[in-house]
């Protein structure tokens, strides 16, 4: 990997800025992830692109995004009653068993973040650091390290999905409460 030294307005480092706390990456991560965008759409402003363009299909996406977000029902947590969350979660749990995160205070996050879901809809990613901090963060050197280790195990989990960037929601469908991933356990 090679490092470049850039500078950019102050408009751009404040997006840069709460780009990287909102979905709990560093700044350099969010620039990557941003110019390999720019590359991968053709978005980059250069002779054959004019900004106007650029600018037109940014709106664009805006636009279909909070359609698509309008259409997944914004967050509206669905109703469960307590015994129905208490087996979700128990089945939730079920699964990490043998499996990564091997901490137990990492697998109580990662419980955690379950129930959250759970209960409140969708979350941002800054919204659960936030809420995991106060219970979790002893066991780390700061909140932003505390939640880079909780969340890269999140995705790997039946019953916890990303449906966007910097944002997470429980999909209780997909936690095989019949089971509990022990399915083959007798075998």
């Amino acid at each position: 990997m090679q490092r470049f030294s850039v500078s950019v307005d102050d408009e751009l480092a404040a997006w840069i800025e709460s780009e990287a706390d909102d979905r709990g990456v560093s700044k350099a991560k969010v620039i990557r992830d941003s110019v390999a965008t720019a590359k991968a759409t053709g978005l980059i402003r250069g002779e054959d692109v004019e900004s106007t363009d650029a600018e037109s299909m940014l709106d664009r996406i805006k636009k279909l995004e909070a359609r698509v977000e309008a259409l997944e029902s914004a967050g509206v947590p669905r109703e469960t009653d307590e015994s129905t969350r208490e087996n979700l979660i128990t089945a939730f749990k079920r699964q990490l068993v043998g499996q990564p995160p091997t901490k137990d205070h990492v697998e109580e996050a990662v419980t955690r973040v379950f129930e959250l879901l759970l209960d409140e809809g969708k979350l941002s990613s800054k919204k659960l650091r936030e809420e995991l901090a106060e219970d979790f963060e002893d066991n780390y050197d700061d909140k932003d390290s505390m939640w880079q280790s909780t969340q890269r195990h999140l995705s790997d989990l039946d019953g916890i999905v990303k449906p966007k960037r910097g944002m997470w929601e429980a999909d209780p469908d997909a936690v095989d409460t019949k089971t509990g991933g022990f399915e083959n356990w007798n075998e």
